[in-house]
C-alpha cells in the first residue's frame, strides 16, 4: 500500500451515498479525512479545524460549494480546493475559476481523476511547507549567528580583573571566576588540570 499523504481534507458532500462512498477511498490516500454533509457545516468544521485540503459538492443545502468556498479563501487564502460537479453544473465554472478553486472532478466521481487532482495539489502543498522550513531555519540560524556575535563582542572589550585573585567583574558589577565568566558569555566548557610550573610548585614529589 502506498503511503498515505500528510494533508488534512475536508470533504463537504450532502449524498449520504456519495460521501461514504468517496470518504472510503480518501481514508486510504490522506492521512486525515474530516466530512461535512452541507456547506454550512463544511465552514464551521473549517473554522473550528486547520485543513491543507477542501474538497467539496456545488449544489448543497443551507450554503452552496462556491459561496462556502469563497468565505473559506477569505479566512485561508493558500488553501487548496478541489470541487466535484456534474456536467450540468459546468456554468459553475466561471464563479469557481473566479474563487480560485484549483481542480475539479466531474461527478459521479472517478476515484483516479480525484487522486490524480489530490496529487497535483500535493505538489504544491509539500513545496510550500519545504520553503516554510527553510524560512523558519534561515531565521533560526541569523538568530544564533546574531547571538554568537554578541557573545564575541561582549568577550572583545577590555575586562577589569583582579591583579590577585584573577577574578573578572562583569557587566552588572559582581565578580567572578574567570571560567565562570567565560562559559557565561560564550557557552564555552572548562577541564580543569596543573601546568607544568604548577605542578612543580604544588606537587615537586611527582615531578623528579
Amino acid at each position: 500500500m502506498d503511503k498515505l499523504l500528510e494533508i488534512a481534507a475536508l470533504y463537504v458532500e450532502d449524498d449520504d451515498f456519495t460521501r461514504e462512498t468517496v470518504l472510503s477511498m480518501l481514508t486510504k490516500k490522506v492521512s486525515r479525512v474530516d466530512v461535512a454533509e452541507n456547506g454550512e457545516k463544511g465552514l464551521n468544521a473549517f473554522r473550528s479545524n486547520s485543513f491543507d485540503l477542501i474538497i467539496t459538492d456545488i449544489k448543497m443545502p443551507q450554503i452552496d460549494g462556491l459561496t462556502m468556498c469563497r468565505e473559506i479563501r477569505s479566512i485561508k487564502h493558500d488553501v487548496h480546493i478541489i470541487i466535484t460537479t456534474a456536467y450540468s453544473d459546468l456554468v459553475y465554472l466561471l464563479d469557481a475559476i473566479d474563487i480560485g478553486i484549483n481542480q475539479y472532478v466531474i461527478k459521479p466521481v472517478d476515484m483516479s481523476r480525484l487522486f490524480l487532482a489530490i496529487d497535483k495539489c500535493y505538489e504544491t502543498i509539500n513545496l510550500r511547507r519545504k520553503l516554510q522550513r527553510y524560512h523558519e531555519e534561515r531565521e533560526q540560524l541569523i538568530k544564533e549567528l546574531q547571538e554568537s556575535a554578541q557573545k564575541i563582542k561582549t568577550l572583545g572589550g577590555l575586562l577589569p580583573i583582579c591583579a590577585s585573585c584573577k577574578k573578572i567583574r562583569d557587566d552588572r558589577g559582581y565578580w567572578e571566576q574567570i571560567e565562570t565568566y567565560i562559559s557565561t558569555h560564550s557557552g564555552m566548557e572548562f577541564t580543569h588540570c596543573l601546568c607544568p610550573d604548577c605542578m612543580k610548585r604544588l606537587y615537586p614529589q611527582f615531578c623528579k
